[in-house]
């Protein structure tokens, strides 16, 4: 009766440990977007696409950081 309580417990940490490790994989995953997006550059959607399409590769996710941190950002003032 005991082993059955270890048992769940058991595969609840590693049920809660994997989605943990998934969750901060996304974020590892998609930093290219989430620094396009805080610094509004102007080509957010297309480093979107080159980070789904190609981030699974280092040189893919490589090249949407690099692009991200370049400086085709939108002007300040504008809101658009």
């Amino acid at each position: 009766m005991e082993s059955d309580y270890i048992i769940y417990i058991l595969l609840f940490m590693v049920l809660l440990t994997m989605s943990v490790c998934i969750f901060f994989g996304l974020c590892i995953y998609f930093v290219p977007v989430i620094i396009a997006y805080i610094r509004r550059h102007k080509n957010i959607f297309a480093i979107t696409i080159l980070t789904l399409f190609t981030g699974w590769t280092f040189f893919g996710w490589l090249a949407a950081v690099l692009w991200s941190l370049n400086s085709d950002i939108k002007d300040k003032d504008t809101e658009d």
